[in-house]
């Protein structure tokens, strides 16, 4: 069996089928050329780094030092929980953050604030950024859902499947 045969027992030999076919293609391909650049958008909106630049704009940093360290997990690859003091508004606090291996708790751990000094957050620090995969799904998925609906709506012959 040549490609050109295994084509047309896919496609159909009509050739309004193979023009509707590339219209689908053409949604497809338009979809996630909109789509990649809209999650960049959107997950640069939602960055921690987005937050820290906001914070550092409004001059909202405070610097904690280390007071203690404690390893965890595999010998030759810790992570590691720490924890900070700093003192904001005259009283002195205690953050913790948790460090994913290669990354060490540093000595001195700057700690950023949008308006409230009692929801701190480092960028330092390592953050499952769960929110991210949330919005990558549907941006994989809108391109194939709009394709879907480009070939339901242009009545593909889908014989040959």
């Amino acid at each position: 069996m040549s490609v050109r045969e295994a084509l047309v027992g896919l496609f159909t030999d009509d050739p309004i089928n193979w023009i509707k076919w590339a219209a689908v293609f053409a949604v497809l391909i338009a979809g996630y050329i909109v789509a990649v650049p809209l999650y960049k958008k959107i997950s640069r909106r939602l960055s921690i780094e987005r937050k820290r630049d906001i914070a550092k704009s409004r001059n909202h940093i405070i610097k904690a030092s280390l007071i203690s360290k404690y390893p965890s997990g595999n010998v030759a690859r810790h992570n590691w929980r720490a924890s900070y003091r700093y003192t904001v508004q005259g009283h002195e606090r205690q953050y913790a953050a948790y460090f994913k291996h290669p990354a060490t708790p540093p000595l001195y751990l700057y700690l950023y604030y949008i308006n409230d000094p009692s929801r701190l957050f480092s960028c330092d620090e390592h953050h499952y950024e769960n929110h991210k995969s949330v919005l990558l799904f549907p941006v994989i998925l809108l391109p194939w859902i709009l394709a879907c609906i480009t070939l339901l709506l242009l009545r593909v012959d889908l014989s040959g499947f």
